[in-house]
């Protein structure tokens, strides 16, 4: 039977900024996009879990501008691989002060492309009322250049607010493109917008939908499947966002919102949860312009120059490339002499008022710089705070302290050149993807003026983490045969924190006395509506010897306190990826645990948490949090058993990609599958 459609204009559906207005075109005759029989570049979600090279998440219940009702989590729970399709499952449940979770994927840092088709094959779920799913692209230069002029293109958008009122919701889908409008007076933000819907025949959810970008210098073609949605001629020079830079895919189900739902209360969101998206594959197709960044396949290595002149160096910052170096408080230029070559930063501080500085670039990723080093030559002769940062787009920012009686990495405050290494593994918190600042220093407001002047600043690569195997790794155990793998050694490889002084640690007592061994962990807290604790790595650990089914993490605790807690482990620096929580709570406590006051042992096997753990860079190896007071729990015996060997299965390639003209796919964690939807069969990498 034919499909109906029909095509109107929408009013202004930016995902983002209050006060953005939308400025109306007509759209423009072209002609289709060339495409090749075969893609470029995939991901048909085929694998086991959902492949970390490619994509990362947007997390938070920020509402991302919108004023959006979810808390996107980094968990499996939200985001994972089922029968080859990637899922993003929306759930109504409280998080985090939102009553909804969901997930946001994007690729930015990991792939991107310019020009080229580009299409997802993507089952919706039921969309009235409040549920917003999206395929769309943001450019790459989103972190340098902010938005809207990094460009924006909307491949898929559904369920906005006149669609639920003409009863058109389940089957109206919008496209649009937003860019900085130059020469404009008008809206704050100078952003303009270009966007159409149609409607289909059948509805969204009941079947698969292919939605489409054809992407060329002169022209933006959306569609879902033969039918056009918006068409828009980009040739005019003012609309360089769509020329200049390689963009990045996003996939996200938000709910409610301000902009385009126009939902802001809970209770009015009717749409049945969990709500699942469906995406089968996402496929480029080259055309004659087409560009392909796959950040994999081209990881940046050896030493890496930011500001050095003699130091060898395999790969440096490209100040000609958008490089900025701001002075952003009360710093003025001074002329040290250099400690090498014929160029340093100097300046002169003066008293009260903080001080600032600090370099704004295009995204690098240093994919293998996590557990490198930060390198650099300065001389100071102030006892001031002096905080070291970097920030990422896709992450946030991380700060080292230099403080005067502190860890100074090797810092002497004597006005003479000095070397100072920082471990990269301390800037928690940066996405090492999308780094947008390799360097940069701020401290308070100083007594007196000072000089201070940097030089030689490079990065050094990764050394490799330990990677305990073959046996049970301990890391809070005094039992030898918990130990056969190896295990933590307290104040060398690894620290006891315990967050912001919310816990207590007391001695043991004749109720407390450990199960193994002579001590245990006693905890109270001390009344600051929420305490924590972790075993934090120095630096890191490779434990993907535990990623296995037979692995376990191992522990015995004790309580008769009513408080909800949590434990959990962390990998990586991003804060809430790679992290997951098993919740603890009175009256539905998991694995076995009853709140007794007995040693009971725990037992959760690894597989009930690997999911969301990236197990090659665990940085946190236990941890304890809850909010309100607790006054009686107590851990002992902490270790993962079941570590197996690292050695290779023999290869086996993963289905996952094309890189341009290689025709071979290349190896990823997790079984080999067959092809179940007319794909090619394997080829082995040589």
């Amino acid at each position: 039977m034919e499909k109906s459609t029909k095509t109107t204009s929408l009013s202004c559906c930016k995902r983002g900024w209050l006060g953005a207005l939308c400025l109306a075109l007509q759209p423009m005759i072209s002609a289709t996009a060339f495409a090749q029989t075969e893609p470029v570049w995939s991901d048909e979600f085929d694998g086991e879990q959902i492949d970390r090279s490619v994509w990362t998440y947007n997390t938070g219940g920020s509402g991302f501008g919108n004023g959006e009702m979810q808390f996107y989590t980094a968990s499996q729970n939200n985001a994972y691989i089922e029968d080859g399709n990637l899922v993003i499952e929306a759930r109504r449940e409280n998080y985090e002060g939102k009553p909804f979770t969901s997930a946001r994927l994007h690729t930015n840092g990991r792939f991107g492309f310019k020009f080229g088709t580009l299409e997802a094959r993507i089952k919706l779920p039921k969309l009235d009322n409040g549920l917003w799913p999206a395929f769309w692209m943001l450019g790459d230069n989103y972190g340098v250049d902010g938005w809207p002029k990094s460009g924006e293109i909307d491949i898929l958008e559904a369920g906005f607010k006149s669609a639920m009122e003409d009863g058109s919701v389940n089957n109206a889908v919008s496209g649009a493109v937003h860019w900085w409008h130059e020469t404009g007076t008008w809206s704050d933000w100078l952003q303009a917008s270009h966007s159409q819907h149609v409607v289909l025949a059948d509805p969204l959810y009941t079947d698969y939908h292919t939605y489409r970008l054809d992407w060329t210098p002169e022209e933006i073609i959306i569609s879902v499947d033969d039918t056009r949605v918006l068409t828009m001629d980009t040739s005019d020079p003012a609309l360089s966002e769509f020329r200049d830079n390689p963009m990045h895919i996003l996939l996200n189900l938000a709910v409610g919102g301000w902009n385009f739902v126009e939902i802001t209360d809970p209770a009015q969101i009717t749409a049945d949860f969990p709500a699942k998206m469906y995406v089968d594959y996402v496929r480029l197709y080259a055309n004659e312009h087409t560009e392909l960044e796959v950040a994999a396949e081209d990881y940046i290595s050896g030493d890496f120059g930011v500001l050095t002149e003699t130091h060898p160096v395999e790969n440096t910052l490209n100040w000609e490339d958008n490089t900025n170096l701001y002075v952003w408080s009360n710093m003025q230029d001074s002329s040290p002499v250099p400690f090498e070559g014929s160029e340093a930063l100097g300046f002169t501080v003066q008293p009260g008022n903080w001080w600032g500085m600090g370099l704004l670039h295009p995204d690098y990723n240093l994919h293998n710089y996590k557990h490198g080093t930060l390198q650099f030559d300065m001389r100071v002769d102030s006892d001031v705070n002096i905080e070291v940062h970097m920030m990422s787009t896709a992450g946030g920012q991380g700060t080292v302290v230099l403080a005067n009686g502190g860890d100074q990495y090797g810092l002497v405050r004597d006005g003479g050149w000095h070397h100072v290494t920082i471990p990269l593994s301390k800037f928690g918190g940066v996405d090492m993807e999308t780094v947008q600042t390799l360097f940069a220093i701020s401290g308070p407001a100083p007594a007196s003026a000072f000089e201070i002047a940097v030089d030689n600043i490079y990065l050094t690569e990764s050394t490799p983490l330990p990677a305990p195997q073959n046996g049970n790794f301990g890391i809070y155990t005094e039992t030898a045969a918990n130990t056969t793998a190896g295990a933590l050694l307290e104040g060398q490889d690894s620290d006891l924190f315990i967050w912001e002084g919310t816990l207590n640690l007391a001695p043991a007592t004749a109720a407390t006395s450990a199960p193994e061994g002579e001590a245990a962990l006693n905890f109270s807290s001390t009344g600051k509506g929420w305490f924590g604790m972790g075993f934090a790595a120095r630096e890191g650990f490779d434990l993907s010897a535990f990623d296995n089914h037979e692995a376990a993490l191992h522990f015995s605790m004790r309580t008769t306190d009513q408080t909800e807690f949590r434990v959990g482990l962390k990998s990586g620096n991003v804060q809430n990826i790679g992290q997951t929580w098993v919740t603890f709570a009175p009256g539905n406590d998991p694995y076995g645990f009853v709140r007794d006051g007995q040693w009971q042992d725990v037992v959760i096997p690894m597989s009930d948490l690997s999911g969301d753990l990236e197990m090659t860079d665990m940085r946190q190896l236990f941890q304890l949090l809850g909010f309100g007071e607790i006054s009686d729990l107590s851990i002992d015996n902490i270790y993962l058993s079941g570590g197996a060997s690292s050695e290779p299965d023999g290869d086996v390639c993963k289905p996952v990609r094309w890189k341009k003209g290689a025709r071979k796919c290349l190896p990823i964690r997790g079984k080999k599958r067959g092809w179940d939807k007319g794909k090619p069969p394997f080829i082995a990498v040589p």
